[in-house]
């Protein structure tokens, strides 16, 4: 069986977030029985330089009291993230002061070194390089956000290790892996290469809309966790009301194998969480029309996945003109005219940093029309 289990936790106040960490300790040997001196390295989504009440990244509240526990375990704890930019002391810096990362109690990551490694097991990444500061752990914690996200649909445990790419290089495993099914099993690689020991999603407060930076918070009221990504994010996706299934990463984790949705245990009822009108981006790239046949099936299905594709869009009236999108485009589909952002469609290969990281959401997923009334 495939533990992933529901907390309650109402908010970020002391007295609820004890009660719910106490409980994921509990929950974990790995945790409750952790030795004197260890090392344990916590990723947490610290995706922009953003105050935690924006409901963008791991709050800090939840960190501390984990810190907390460890710590009394005589355990060093460090706390890292590689966000998009830079991967230096001075940019994380400003990353740790607007996430409030000093509040934990624990070490921030001072150790900017980039691994290169080999992964034949790998389905899609035989090689990369990763933020070194994870080779020095003896527990890896997962710690994430719920979010909805502009590419993958979802943005929770398996998301959240795409962090561990320096975020500088992030933009080349974009252009990489313009294929969503193919961005899935990259993100699934680092999963299976990392293993983390326990992994855990802040969902007291999740995002909805524009995630997964411009969205707005939504009270969930929970912590989840689970030793499984997979399982746990196929959760995490049936609480916000998206179909598990519309998610690449969850698809992909299934066709490889890693969790069966029917050994899912749960320690409470899934029902009394469930957000029916939760505000979700509809991740239509599960939609596939004729994928692997020629002739003028390809056809149909080239002008298909046109019809019916989300893309990024920028609302101009909103647009202050600063060029990050440009800057950060992987796959440089976007020129600024006058003052503006313009993308060329030809290029996009539709991985919404743009909308990921435009600093006043100006970029948003746009739906077509046939495809919003499919989904409704």
């Amino acid at each position: 069986m495939i533990n992933v289990n529901l907390f309650k936790c109402n908010s970020y106040d002391e007295s609820d977030v004890r009660g719910a960490i106490d409980s994921i300790v509990s929950s974990f040997p790995v945790l409750k029985t952790i030795k004197k001196g260890s090392k344990v390295v916590i990723k947490a989504n610290l995706v922009s330089a953003m105050n935690p009440d924006k409901c963008a990244t791991t709050h800090p509240s939840l960190l501390k009291e984990l810190t907390s526990y460890l710590l009394s375990k005589e355990c060093s704890v460090v706390i890292g993230d590689s966000p998009g930019g830079p991967y230096n002391e001075s940019y994380l810096k400003g990353i740790y002061k607007a996430t409030r990362m000093a509040d934990t109690d624990a070490k921030l990551n001072d150790n900017f070194n980039i691994t290169k490694v080999s992964f034949n097991k790998a389905k899609v990444l035989k090689s990369f390089e990763y933020t070194s500061y994870l080779d020095d752990a003896d527990v890896k914690i997962n710690f994430c956000k719920l979010k909805t996200h502009g590419m993958m649909g979802l943005s929770a445990s398996v998301k959240n290790l795409f962090g561990t790419i320096p975020g500088v290089i992030k933009p080349e495993y974009h252009y990489r892996f313009p294929n969503h099914n193919d961005f899935a099993n990259m993100l699934i690689d680092i999963n299976e290469y990392f293993k983390f020991d326990v992994n855990i999603v802040d969902a007291v407060y999740g995002m909805e809309g524009n995630g997964p930076t411009m969205g707005l918070p939504r009270k969930i009221g929970l912590l989840l966790a689970s030793d499984n990504p997979y399982a746990l994010d196929y959760i995490c996706a049936k609480i916000i009301n998206l179909n598990p299934l519309d998610i690449n990463t969850i698809n992909e984790s299934l066709n490889r194998k890693l969790f069966d949705i029917d050994k899912i245990r749960l320690n409470d009822d899934i029902e009394t969480y469930v957000i029916k009108d939760y505000k979700t981006i509809k991740n239509i790239h599960s939609i596939r029309f004729y994928d692997n046949r020629k002739g003028i099936f390809k056809i149909v299905s080239y002008f298909s996945n046109v019809i019916f594709s989300n893309k990024p869009k920028c609302k101009k009236n909103k647009c202050i003109g600063c060029q990050k999108c440009k800057n950060i485009c992987p796959a440089g589909a976007i020129t600024m005219v006058k003052g503006k952002p313009k993308i060329d469609r030809k290029k996009c290969i539709k991985c919404y940093c743009c909308q990921e990281f435009c600093p006043v959401g100006a970029m948003k997923v746009k739906t077509s029309l046939l495809m919003r009334i499919i989904k409704h």
